[in-house]
C-alpha cells in the first residue's frame, strides 16, 4: 500500500503594484502576510486554497489550460523548481495530510488520470466554481482509496473523512451566490466512479486481479471442504461405512 496525501496551499489576494503589475511576482508571498490572510478568512470558513494529491513517488494536480499535471513529489517534503511550476504564484504552502492508502499500482494510477482526462478534467473545463483544483484532489482521492466502496452505486453519501471540507468551501458558497450554471459542476462520488474504472463492476473486489480472487474462492471452497471432514463425529464416520459396504 502507498500513502495518498493531499498538499494545501493558502491562496493570497493578489494586489497591484504602481505600475499596474501584480505584486506576486514570487513563488511564495512572505510568511507574515500569509498568516495576516490566514487571521481573517480562517475563523468564516471562507479561505482560498490550492490543493495537490502525491502518491507513489509523483505529484498530480489540476488548474486552468494546462489540465492535469505530474510531477515528481519532493523526497522529504517540499517544494522543487519542477513542482512549484503548477502552483498558483499567490500561493503558500500550508500544510499536507495523510488522506488514506491506495493498492493501486502506477498502471493503475495512469489509467484513473486517462480516465479522467477523458472525461472532465481538461485545461478547457477548469472553472473556480464548478470545477476546480479541489474537484480534482477529492475525486482522485476517492478512485484511489476508496475503488471498492464505488462499486455500490447505491452509495450517493461517501467521503474521505480526512479530506477537510473546508478547503472548497469558498467555491460552494460562491456558487450559492451567482446564477452560474452548475449542471456542469463537478459530481465527485459520480467522476471518481468514472476515473476509477468501476462502473457495472458490481462486486468485483478491486484490491486483487480476477486470477487471484477466483483463485482464492478456490481456496475458500477447498478449506470449506477440509474442515466438514475433520469435524465429522465417529457415529457419521459409522454411518458412511455402512453406506459404503
Amino acid at each position: 500500500m502507498d500513502n495518498v496525501i493531499l498538499n494545501i496551499y493558502d491562496l493570497l489576494p493578489e494586489t497591484p503594484t504602481a505600475d499596474g503589475s501584480s505584486s506576486t511576482s514570487q513563488p511564495h508571498p512572505p510568511p507574515a502576510i500569509s498568516s495576516l490572510v490566514s487571521s481573517w478568512l480562517s475563523p468564516l470558513g471562507m479561505g482560498a486554497y490550492h490543493t495537490s494529491i502525491d502518491v507513489r513517488g509523483f505529484r498530480y494536480q489540476f488548474g486552468a489550460n494546462v489540465g492535469i499535471t505530474r510531477t515528481a513529489s519532493p523526497q522529504g517534503g517540499g517544494e522543487t523548481a519542477d513542482s512549484i511550476r503548477f502552483v498558483p504564484p499567490n500561493g503558500s504552502y500550508k500544510e499536507s495530510i495523510i488522506l488514506g492508502q491506495t493498492w493501486s499500482v502506477q498502471g493503475d494510477i495512469n489509467a484513473i488520470i486517462q480516465r479522467m482526462r477523458d472525461d472532465k478534467f481538461r485545461g478547457d473545463t477548469y472553472h473556480l466554481v464548478r470545477r476546480n483544483c479541489n474537484h480534482f484532489s477529492e475525486t482522485f482521492a476517492l478512485a484511489l482509496i476508496m475503488c471498492n466502496e464505488l462499486l455500490d452505486e447505491g452509495n450517493a453519501s461517501l467521503k474521505l473523512d480526512k479530506f477537510p471540507q473546508w478547503v472548497n468551501r469558498l467555491a460552494r458558497v460562491g456558487s450559492s451566490l451567482t446564477n452560474d450554471d452548475m449542471t456542469a459542476a463537478c459530481d465527485v462520488i459520480a467522476e471518481a466512479r468514472i476515473a476509477a474504472g468501476v462502473k457495472g463492476k458490481v462486486g468485483w473486489d478491486l484490491t486483487t486481479t480476477t486470477t487471484s480472487s477466483s483463485s482464492s474462492k478456490n481456496n475458500i471452497s477447498t478449506d470449506k471442504s477440509r474442515s466438514q471432514k475433520k469435524v465429522l463425529t465417529e457415529k457419521q464416520k459409522a454411518v458412511l461405512a455402512k453406506l459404503k459396504k
